[in-house]
This record gives C-alpha cells, sequence and structure tokens, in this order.
C-alpha cells in the first residue's frame, strides 16, 4: 500500500457552532454523503492495492469506483443545499436583508412579471402562501438538480450570502468542471461520443483529480452551512426566539 497514491477525502470541518434546528438536517446530509463518497474511494484504494503490480494501469473498474463517487458527491449537493433553503428560509425570510431582497426581486422579475402561472396562483391563495412561495422559490433555485456555478450563486445569493467571500462568484463557478463530469457520467454514461457517431469509448478519467473535485464539492457545502448557522441564529436573536 505504501507504493500507491490514496484518494481520500479531507476531514469535514466541525459541525457549526450551536448549530440551529433549520441547518441540522442539511448538515446530517452533508455528514452521511462524506461518509458514503469516502467509502467508495477506501473501495477504490483497496482495489487498486490488490493488483499484483499498483503501478500498473487503471481498469474501468476502478474509473467505474470513481464515477460513483462524482454521482453519490453530486446527489449530496443537490440534497443539502435543497434541504438548507427549505429549512432556513423561512427564518432568514422573517427579518428584512439579504435574502429577504433577493427573494422579492426573483418574484418581481420572474413569477409575478405578466401573466402569473397556474402554479404561482396556487401558492397565493394557499391556505399558508408563505411557505406555499417559499417552496416554488426553492424549486426555481434548484431545479431537478444543481447544474453548476451559476445554481451555486443563485442559491448562495437567496441565503443572503453574497458577501461572504468563501462563496466568491469566482470560487462558486470554479466548480464547473465537476458538474460537468456529473453532466458526462450521469447522462452520457461517460462516454466519448454518447451520439454514437465516431469512437464510443469511455473517458479515461483521472482518479486524483476526482478525488480533488469530490474533495472540494463537500468542503464548498461545509461554506454554506456554516454562515448559514450564523445568520440563522442571528434572527432568532433579533427576534427574541431564543428567550423562548
Amino acid at each position: 500500500m505504501s507504493r500507491l497514491t490514496l484518494v481520500e477525502l479531507s476531514p469535514l470541518p466541525r459541525k457549526p457552532h450551536g448549530c440551529p434546528p433549520e441547518v441540522e438536517r442539511s448538515w446530517a446530509r452533508l455528514v452521511a454523503t462524506h461518509k458514503s463518497v469516502a467509502g467508495l474511494f477506501t473501495t477504490l484504494n483497496e482495489l487498486r492495492a490488490a493488483q499484483e503490480d499498483m503501478r500498473g494501469a487503471v481498469s474501468e473498474t476502478h474509473r467505474d469506483q470513481a464515477r460513483a463517487a462524482i454521482v453519490f458527491t453530486a446527489a449530496g449537493i443537490d440534497a443539502c443545499l435543497r434541504t438548507l433553503l427549505r429549512d432556513a428560509l423561512p427564518t432568514l425570510l422573517s427579518t428584512a436583508g439579504d435574502a429577504h431582497g433577493a427573494f422579492v426581486a426573483h418574484f418581481m422579475a420572474n413569477r409575478l412579471a405578466g401573466e402569473m402561472t397556474q402554479a404561482t396562483k396556487k401558492a397565493v391563495v394557499d391556505i399558508d402562501p408563505r411557505s406555499a412561495l417559499i417552496d416554488l422559490y426553492v424549486q426555481d433555485l434548484t431545479g431537478s438538480s444543481i447544474q453548476g456555478g451559476t445554481d451555486l450563486i443563485r442559491c448562495r445569493n437567496a441565503l443572503g450570502l453574497k458577501r461572504d467571500q468563501a462563496l466568491d462568484d469566482a470560487i462558486l463557478k470554479g466548480h464547473q468542471p465537476f458538474f460537468n463530469a456529473r453532466h458526462e457520467v450521469v447522462h452520457e454514461l461517460d462516454l466519448i461520443d454518447p451520439s454514437g457517431r465516431g469512437t464510443r469509448g469511455r473517458r479515461h478519467r483521472d482518479l486524483a483529480a476526482v478525488g480533488e473535485q469530490c474533495d472540494g464539492a463537500l468542503q464548498l457545502l461545509h461554506a454554506f452551512i456554516a454562515p448559514t448557522a450564523r445568520a440563522v441564529r442571528q434572527v432568532h436573536r433579533e427576534l427574541g426566539w431564543d428567550k423562548l
């Protein structure tokens, strides 16, 4: 094993101090995703170590473990951010601030501009219109899945974290290659030419690069969760909820 370069995840930073209930579920999903992806990399390392020549060619079985890690990581991003938005926004939108400004701007520019969609009308007349509108908002932000830097920026703004340096536009857009890889694995089966024209061989993914991409993506989720936890605690203090 000593001659083998291991593919591993960095440990997650500590759980946010005083983690509020609105962030607990998202944190739990991050921890579960990290554990699952770390397990895939452990299996990958064991498979490679079992080769007669550990420096030999990387097989498709090894690369399939890496592809699975990409898919698991992407699913974790979707679950964590969607849960964070659903759970934290009701609190964050209880006071004026960046999150509320992003919420108003989105509806004014999209769902309330021109003729309203049936879904918007139903939300407005719902028995709990505020919750229904937030649900629509989360759907608009995340769609069926997070597709890349632009979606990450929208989620960041929705949570009122636009000024957070760890979530700068350039940093979020820098994760686009990971999302491109997820698209290639999930939608194209990692075929070089999914159309069937010319070669249809599979992409030769560099295992170390995949490990770095997955690790960076999971660390990024913590960069979303930690400041959201602080913002939610601040709202609790402003509204006196901590005293209840």
